[in-house]
């Protein structure tokens, strides 16, 4: 370490290797065969397809605690015969949350995006290679 000075430049007298002793190879898709690329495209979509399954399933309870929040809200207006401030509440916060999972459900997270735009990135050398 005496060869790095406090104001960031590198002073090495001789060779300098660093050695990660990482095994994994990452290849760019622009470095991939047509045919890894193709194999590689439903993989990714399969990704988004999963991805979205387990979104939809951890969001599960919360689209049955809306249903039975405004459930509860038209039973208890049915009840009173009335609408009050309780069956409003209940109702109102049965729809924020439906709609709430809903967003939550629809939108793509972070890992989503990323695949897609591996797809898409996989599309267009596909296209420029004129496999497609």
């Amino acid at each position: 370490m005496r060869d790095f000075n406090n104001g960031g430049d590198i002073n090495v007298g001789g060779d300098f290797n660093v050695t990660d002793n990482s095994h994994n190879e990452h290849k760019l898709l622009m470095h991939c065969s047509s045919e890894k690329l193709l194999q590689e495209r439903p993989f990714r979509r399969e990704n988004i397809k999963i991805e979205q399954a387990k979104k939809a399933k951890r969001l599960k309870p919360f689209y049955a605690l809306s249903l039975s929040l405004f459930i509860s809200a038209a039973l208890w207006a049915a009840y009173n015969g009335k609408t009050d401030l309780v069956s409003i509440a209940m109702g109102a916060a049965s729809l924020f949350m439906g709609y709430m999972s809903l967003k939550a459900t629809l939108e793509p997270n972070a890992f989503q995006i990323e695949e897609q735009d591996a797809v898409n990135e996989i599309n267009k050398l596909l296209k420029q290679r004129r496999v497609e």
